[in-house]
């Protein structure tokens, strides 16, 4: 993986790329770095690994105060990973044909039961409604393989942040966003988290 100052990344071979953004100590949502790696090692996709704390620059939040330059280290690779597959043509920022975008995280509340997979989208608003029905499809089909008492749930508890629908639609002229065809999902997984309580 190349390491920069914030994260650690690797490019893939496909149209996707998984991210572990709170990874690191202290509240860290644990061993989502290791579920990326295991991804990326396994499906050949692009990822992102979190080195540093969120109490020191949260990368699941709109650039600002105190997380400025890791914000934009983070979108910067993300952009890397979209040139690099040839999506974006040169001077252009909307992508060519859909990409798939998943942050794994980790819940130490489980308002839905311990057995529980909650996917945030803000209501819809970091994808498209077709890829949203094949995703949950897709994902309740490989949970059923596992165990028929794993339950997931769309958007009810951890929605996700806005920043994560900023890579759809922007959040303002330096940062326009890549279109309808940026498809990005927070899914949180059971009982793996540092923190005690709140939004993502």
């Amino acid at each position: 993986m190349k390491i920069g100052n914030y994260i650690k990344y690797c490019f893939g071979s496909n149209y996707c790329h998984v991210d572990a953004v709170h990874a690191a100590s202290p509240k860290a949502d644990r061993f989502t770095d290791e579920i990326v790696a295991g991804i990326v090692a396994k499906t050949g996709c692009a990822g992102i690994i979190g080195t540093v704390s969120r109490t020191i620059a949260d990368l699941n939040r709109p650039p600002g105060p105190g997380n400025d330059e890791a914000v934009w280290e983070y979108r910067d690779v993300i952009s890397q990973f979209l040139y690099n597959r040839g999506l974006l043509a040169p001077g252009s920022r909307n992508l060519a044909r859909p990409y798939l975008h998943i942050g794994i995280h980790g819940m130490k509340d489980q308002p839905h039961g311990p057995l529980s997979i909650e996917v945030g989208t803000i209501h819809g608003k970091t994808c498209s409604f077709r890829v949203k029905k094949w995703f949950g499809e897709t994902l309740k089909a490989k949970v059923r393989e596992v165990s028929p008492d794993i339950k997931v749930i769309f958007d009810k508890h951890w929605v996700g942040n806005q920043s994560l629908a900023s890579h759809r639609w922007g959040d303002g002229r330096r940062y326009p966003g890549y279109g309808k065809n940026y498809n990005a999902f927070q899914v949180e997984l059971p009982g793996r988290s540092e923190s005690t309580t709140g939004r993502r």
